[in-house]
Parts: structure tokens; sequence; C-alpha cells
């Protein structure tokens, strides 16, 4: 598995979170918008790294993070 693919662990911090969405629309099979609270939903706990570059790129309040970054 190349390291892009290597599932790694993938942590939301809902403090900071406004609920923009970037994470849902960026990593689809990690994050789903709750449509009652309008926040993120994790739906798993490890993801592929370059997928959670993404999410990490993609959100303006840092609200997601892995052990390697």
């Amino acid at each position: 598995m190349s390291d892009d693919q290597t599932l790694k662990p993938v942590y939301l911090n809902l403090v900071p979170c406004h609920g923009c969405g970037a994470c849902a629309e960026v990593a689809p099979e990690v994050f789903e918008m709750d449509p009652l609270t309008d926040r993120p939903v994790q739906l798993a706990e490890e993801a592929p790294a370059e997928t959670i570059r993404k999410a990490i790129a993609y959100c303006p309040n840092e609200c997601i993070s892995t052990d390697e970054e």
C-alpha cells in the first residue's frame, strides 16, 4: 500500500468548528454534516493519509488532525 493510501487515525475537534462543511465535501467517506446541528459527524476513525491531508488543508479552523501532523 502506498503512503497516500496507508490508513492513519483521524481526529475531529468540534470546539473550534463553525460548521462550514469543507471536511464533508473533500472527505465524504470520513465526515458528513448533521442536518439538525449543521456540524460534522465523523464516520471513520481511520482514513487514507491523502484524504486526511486534504481535509486538514481545507478546514479553515484546524479542527482535523492525525497523529502524524
